[in-house]
C-alpha cells in the first residue's frame, strides 16, 4: 500500500482527493489537514509515501513545507495557479496537478508514485542521520531546519533561544534545558547557563572564556560547567609525558 496525506486549506479540495484516493486499491489515506503547521506534524507522525499538497496557504506555503521534508517523501502539488510550476520541479516534486483535477490526470500522477518504494521499504528510524533539528521561529508559522554543522553556538536571551549560524541568527521561543536535550549529538556541550557550544569548533580556552572557529565572540564558561568541559579537553591534550592537565 502507498500511504497518502492530503494538505490543503480548502476542505472541498481535500474531499475531491479523498474520493479519488478511495477509488484506487493500492492507495491508503492516512490523514488530511487544512492547516499546514498541523499538517507538518501529521507527516512526522504518519510517515507517508506521498503528500498531495496545496501551494498557496496562509501560514506556510506548500513550497516552504516541501523544503522541510525528507527526500524520501514524494510530493504532488495540487493548485489552481500555474505560477509555481517551475519552482516545484526545481524542488523535484513528483507532479503538478491543476485544479479542478480530473480523475484521469490524478491517475497519471499515481502511476508515477508507483515508481518509488513504499514506506515498508524505507530505511528505519535508527538509520536516519541525527544531525539536524526543526525549530519554530518567532515569526508566526515558520518552521526551519537547523543543521548541527551550521551552529556556531546557542545563546539564551530572556524567553528566547538564539541559534548563531554564521551571520544568521535564528530566534526560537524555548528553554535552554529543552534545547540541550534536543541537541543529542555528542559534539554539543553546555558550558554556561546561557550557552551551548559545539566542541569541535573550540579554537581557544583561556581562564573563564573560550573562542570558537570562524566566530569573533568570546564565550563565558560557567563555574558549574567548567570541570566537565576541561575533562573533555584533557582527553585530547598533548603533553610531554609529565601528565600536565589543562586547568586554565
Amino acid at each position: 500500500m502507498i500511504k497518502c496525506v492530503v494538505i490543503d486549506d480548502e476542505q472541498a479540495a481535500i474531499d475531491v482527493l479523498i474520493n479519488y484516493i478511495r477509488r484506487v486499491s493500492d492507495l491508503e489515506l492516512v490523514g488530511t489537514s487544512t492547516d499546514p503547521i498541523k499538517g507538518f506534524d501529521l507527516i512526522k507522525s504518519t510517515n507517508p509515501d506521498v503528500i498531495f499538497l496545496d501551494i498557496q496557504m496562509d501560514e506556510l506555503s506548500g513550497i516552504e513545507l516541501m523544503s522541510m521534508l525528507s527526500h524520501e517523501i514524494q510530493v504532488i502539488f495540487c493548485t489552481a495557479f500555474s505560477d509555481f510550476a517551475v519552482e516545484s520541479y526545481d524542488l523535484e516534486a513528483l507532479d503538478y496537478l491543476m485544479k479542478p483535477i480530473p480523475f484521469d490526470r490524478f491517475m497519471k500522477a499515481v502511476k508515477k508514485i508507483r515508481k518509488f518504494p513504499s514506506s515498508s521499504e524505507k530505511i528505519g528510524p535508527d538509520e536516519i542521520a541525527d544531525d539536524y533539528i526543526y525549530v519554530k521561529t518567532e515569526s508566526k508559522g515558520k518552521i526551519l531546519r537547523v543543521n548541527f554543522v551550521d551552529i556556531d553556538f546557542v545563546e539564551a536571551k530572556n524567553n528566547y533561544i538564539a541559534f548563531h549560524c554564521g551571520k544568521k541568527i535564528i530566534m526560537v521561543y524555548s528553554t535552554m534545558n529543552y534545547i540541550e536535550t534536543s541537541l543529542s549529538s555528542s559534539n554539543f556541550k553546555r558550558i554556561h547557563k546561557s550557552y551551548i557550544i559545539p566542541i569541535s569548533k573550540i579554537a581557544l580556552i583561556q581562564n573563564n572564556f573560550l573562542m570558537l572557529k570562524n566566530c569573533g565572540d568570546q564565550i563565558p564558561i560557567g563555574k558549574t560547567y567548567k570541570t566537565d568541559l576541561l575533562n573533555l579537553v584533557n582527553h585530547k591534550l598533548l603533553s610531554d609525558g609529565n601528565n600536565y592537565k589543562f586547568d586554565c
